[in-house]
């Protein structure tokens, strides 16, 4: 895995808690994973963002609200009695 060396800002008081936490060795990779597990959060909302915009806009378009309606029919049908 490629790595890259970075320079951050932290509150002392964070810095402290953590560095008297977690052993010398163990701040790069706890540090890592936990800003991986937020990066996943982060774009996991904003795809759930984008999803409900076009939702939202599938659901205020007329074409597409006549086109769900031509095909409601066949949700209403028995798919369960095809031989």
């Amino acid at each position: 895995m490629d790595q890259v060396r970075v320079n951050l800002t932290l509150d002392e008081a964070v810095w402290e808690a953590f560095a008297s936490l977690v052993p010398k060795r163990k701040k790069s990779s706890i540090i890592n994973e936990l800003l991986k597990d937020e990066v996943a959060s982060i774009k996991r909302r904003q795809e759930e963002q984008a999803m409900s915009a076009a939702f939202r806009e599938a659901s205020e378009d007329p074409v597409r609200q006549a086109a769900i309606q031509e095909w409601e029919s066949l949700d209403l049908e028995d798919w369960g009695t095809r031989s």
